[in-house]
Order: C-alpha cells, then sequence, then structure tokens
C-alpha cells in the first residue's frame, strides 16, 4: 500500500524592516549633568520631597507631657480616647446633600423590596415613622454627620491622637514649597482651623528670619486656650499670634501663605464648604494650602476645592482675570485621573514617631491629601515632572513607578539600566511616594526586524505494509 505526503520545505529568503514611533522617558538635562559630575546624590536628586520623617519638636514633646500631667490626665485612658478619635476621624464622611437623598430612598426601596419578592413596595408609600425596617435601612445608608464638639477634654485627645501626625504633614508640605520656590519670603500666615498650632509651628521653623505675623481661626475656644499656651512654648518663638473663633469680616487684608488642614470635614455642607474655599482664596496673595485625611472622602474634599478655584479662576464671566495653577502635587491642571478613573483616593503617605510616653516605639505612616494652588500662571520654564503617587515597587534590576503625568493622565513605567540607562534607574530606584520623577518623554524611532519565509510543498510516497495481508 503507497501512501503519497506532502513535505514543505521552508526558506527564509526576507527581512523586513519597519519603524514605530515609542515616547520614551528622558532625564531631564541638568539633573543629569549634576549626576554625571557627582554634584548631587541620587537619593537626592531635584524630585525628592524631604524630609523624609520630620522629627517632631523636642520642646513640644516636653510641654505636652507637662500639659496632661498638670490636668492630672491619666495616661492609659486619654491613649484609648486618642486610639476612639481616629478611628473616627478615618470614617468620617462629609454631610449628606439634599440632592443625594433620592439616591438613597431608591436604596430603601429596593432592599425592601428584595426582601418581599412577592409584594410590590414604593418608597413613596413607606412611613419610616411606624416602619422600623425602613427606618433601619435608611440608618445604614445615610451618614449621620454631626460637627465634633471641642470641649478640654477632646482638645488634649485631638493634640495626642494627631498633633504628630499633622506636624509631619504640615513641614512635608511646606518644606516642598520652600525648596521648589527658593524667592519665595512669606511674611504672613493665615491659618484656618488652626487646631493645636501645628502648622505655626512648622511654618516657623522653615521661614523663621521671615515670618512675622500668624493669624490664627479656629471655633472652639478651648482649643485656642490650648494652642496659646503651646505657642509660647515654641522654639524658634512664633511672634505675632493672633487668634480668632470666626472668620475675620475684612476681605481687604491677604497673606502670604493660607492653609486649611483638616477642617473642612467641621462645616455642614458643600455650599459652606465653597463659601469658605473662596473666602480663603480672597485672603490668599500667594499659596492656598487644602489638607485632608488620606481617605477617600477627604481626597473627594480636597479634589472639590481644588477644580472649584480652577473654575473660579478661569470663569469667562469674571470682570477682572484671575490666575491660578495647581503648584502640588498635580503637574497639571486638569481634571484629577485618579478621580475620574477608579475609586481609590490619590493620597500621599508621611513617616512619623508616635509620643513615646504613651507607648510610641516605632514609627508608623500618615496618608493624607492635599493640594497647593498658586496665586499666578503656571511659568513657562515650569519643570512639570510627573508626581510618583503609589508607592515605587523596587524589583531585581527594576524599578516600577506609578505617575501622574503633566498631559493630565496616570502612566506606569518599568525602569530598567539597560533601556533607560543608569542615571534615570537610579533616580527612579531612590524615590519614594509622593516625589517627582526629573523626566520628560521624547517621541523616539524604534526599528523592528522581522522575517518572513517561503514555504515550498513537495510529495513522496510512502509505501505502507499492511499486517493483514
Amino acid at each position: 500500500m503507497k501512501l503519497i505526503v506532502s513535505r514543505a520545505h521552508c526558506t527564509r529568503f526576507a527581512s523586513l524592516r519597519c519603524f514605530s514611533a515609542k515616547p520614551t522617558a528622558v532625564l531631564d538635562d541638568t539633573v543629569s549633568t549634576l549626576l554625571s559630575n557627582d554634584e548631587i546624590k541620587y537619593r537626592r536628586h531635584p524630585g525628592v520631597v524631604v524630609p523624609r520623617t520630620p522629627i517632631f519638636p523636642k520642646w513640644a514633646l516636653k510641654e505636652i507631657h507637662s500639659i496632661l500631667k498638670e490636668k492630672k490626665i491619666v495616661l492609659k485612658e486619654i491613649n484609648e480616647s486618642a486610639k476612639h478619635l481616629l478611628r473616627h476621624l478615618n470614617h468620617r464622611r462629609p454631610p449628606l446633600e439634599q440632592f443625594e437623598l433620592p439616591a438613597k430612598f431608591l436604596k430603601v426601596e429596593e432592599r425592601l423590596n428584595a426582601m418581599n419578592p412577592h409584594e410590590k413596595i414604593s418608597v413613596e408609600d413607606i412611613d419610616f415613622h411606624k416602619d422600623a425596617k425602613a427606618r433601619l435601612i435608611l440608618k445604614q445608608n445615610v451618614y449621620n454627620w454631626q460637627p465634633i464638639n471641642f470641649d478640654k477634654f477632646t482638645c488634649l485627645t485631638y493634640l495626642v491622637a494627631k498633633g504628630v501626625q499633622n506636624y509631619a504633614v504640615s513641614r512635608k508640605i511646606l518644606n516642598e514649597i520652600k525648596s521648589r520656590d527658593k524667592d519665595f519670603r512669606p511674611k504672613t500666615l493665615f491659618d484656618f482651623g488652626s487646631g493645636v498650632g501645628t502648622v505655626a509651628w512648622a511654618a516657623s521653623e522653615i521661614w523663621s528670619s521671615t515670618l512675622k505675623e500668624y493669624f490664627c481661626v479656629d471655633a472652639s475656644e478651648f482649643m485656642i486656650e490650648l494652642s496659646e499656651r503651646l505657642a509660647k512654648a515654641a522654639q524658634p518663638k512664633i511672634n505675632e499670634v493672633f487668634y480668632r473663633q470666626y472668620f475675620p469680616i475684612s476681605t481687604s487684608r491677604t497673606y502670604d501663605i493660607v492653609v486649611s488642614a483638616y477642617s473642612l470635614f467641621e462645616l455642614p455642607g458643600m455650599e459652606s464648604r465653597l463659601d469658605t474655599i473662596l473666602k480663603l482664596w480672597t485672603k490668599t496673595n500667594n499659596y492656598l494650602i487644602i489638607v485632608e485625611e488620606g481617605t477617600n472622602a477627604g481626597f473627594k474634599l480636597v479634589n472639590e476645592a481644588r477644580d472649584f478655584i480652577l473654575k473660579y479662576t478661569n470663569s469667562k464671566r469674571r470682570r477682572e482675570p484671575q490666575f491660578a495653577h495647581v503648584f502640588s502635587p498635580c503637574p497639571h491642571d486638569l481634571k484629577c485621573p485618579r478621580f475620574a478613573t477608579d475609586n481609590t483616593p490619590c493620597n500621599f503617605s508621611v513617616l512619623y514617631h508616635p509620643l513615646q510616653f504613651l507607648g510610641g516605639r516605632q514609627h508608623k505612616q500618615e496618608l493624607y491629601s492635599y493640594v497647593v494652588l498658586k496665586k499666578s500662571k503656571r511659568p513657562e520654564d515650569d519643570e512639570q515632572w510627573p508626581r510618583i503617587v503609589r508607592a515605587a515597587l523596587k524589583r531585581s534590576n527594576h524599578a516600577i513607578c506609578r505617575m501622574c503625568m503633566a498631559n493630565g493622565e496616570l502612566k506606569e513605567e518599568i525602569f530598567t539600566k539597560y533601556k533607560h540607562g543608569k542615571h534615570m534607574y537610579r533616580c527612579a530606584r531612590e524615590s519614594e511616594w509622593g516625589d517627582r520623577l526629573p523626566l520628560h518623554y521624547e517621541q523616539q524611532q524604534e526599528s523592528l526586524e522581522r522575517d518572513e519565509t517561503v514555504c515550498e510543498t513537495a510529495t513522496c510516497e510512502t509505501t505502507i505494509k499492511n499486517e493483514n495481508t
């Protein structure tokens, strides 16, 4: 029996070369030169935000301990109270707005219908005063916002729970302004919701020779009393500090730095928040800083303030033109890509050392969301370096950085020494969450080779023995 089988002969005879344009990360020329000449270290490149772990002032540690001792506060008791307050702050949400209520009622209707599939229930027919089940479902979906009552003990609790973290965050943000805007010499500071005064402490250390006036606003008289006590013990000495319980009526007075740190959650609604932000912007001469918890809720409030100021200054209805741009953390003034693409907050991290006399031994991490708006046009020579918005992943021979770009997009880049060069790779590897990477993207021609083969077929005959014959 003969079987005819085709045999294929493949011959590689041609190579096709084509080109594709691919953006490549290129290190900033100035930074590259400085690194090549050993004038700077990789871990201290210009995009690094320092200090990594701000050291809490020794005078503040001593004064806090003295205050607790004078007030005869049991350390174990206030430590537990501080933990409870931190849990409350981390899970806090802003007050519910009227336009959000229909969606909440719809959820109640859906839940009740799911529990009673044979009965069609409409939200209009529900009497929440009599229907305990419906009332319980509504409470589960509606956040019961209440302002915090800062009495004497709560103020001391807040000092213990958040004093170190608030100082560390303020120090890091203000220090970036100083390092990037070297000609900035602030003389006045306005602190809305000043609390125990941590913003003033940090600012007085950074600009001790120029800052001459601090204006602090806080609704709690006990918080003001505590802040005054701490400011008197501050080193370097904080002079000319003025305290008020209410926002000043006059709009003519402006300040070089205006800060609202961890205060927007205390306001009763969006209208009140935006009105406050507008007042703060009116009082701003150079920089407006908004800081909140690094939670989803905190990030949304910061982004709300950011978008409001950018839209307000760009409004065509304004008689007099105003200018504003995002100094930090965004390298752009476009819509936040984190807010538009997913449900994770745009937040950043700072390390701090807890109060040792309360049992704190190892450093901890504080997450915060913030924006720094500058009252001017974005400079033409602004580098707009991308910001690392998540912890860098450092692996064997490569580093992965997730960045917010100048074009308003999020980008993940894998840096290697072979692809990006030694300097770019080492800068990426030494960078941390919150740093800027000194790079830009260039379109480069990348050649691709593709081999082609031609297959020729031939036939052959194979004899197969039939075992049955």
